[in-house]
């Protein structure tokens, strides 16, 4: 895998659309108090799973970096 979702991520799923190889996972959204899902946007202390995160068939093709809004997908420096 050589990049990485950052906290910058705002869960707009931008980058699972574009990925060719299906290579990033949404994350289940924390639960809130009430038992229904809590927002997107949700801290991400609130949950043990990010919002979405890259799984090992990245090709690194670079879409996801392209389309992603607050430029959360960075490339991974340890590989």
């Amino acid at each position: 895998m050589s990049y990485r979702i950052t906290e910058d991520c705002v869960s707009c799923g931008d980058c699972s659309v574009v990925c060719p190889e299906k290579a990033i996972d949404d994350g289940y959204l924390p639960r809130t108090g009430d038992g229904t899902s809590s927002a997107a946007g949700a801290a991400w202390t609130d949950s043990p799973w990010r919002g979405y995160r890259i799984n090992d068939s990245c090709t690194s093709c670079g879409n996801c970096v392209e389309v992603c809004p607050t430029g959360a997908i960075v490339k991974d420096i340890i590989e």
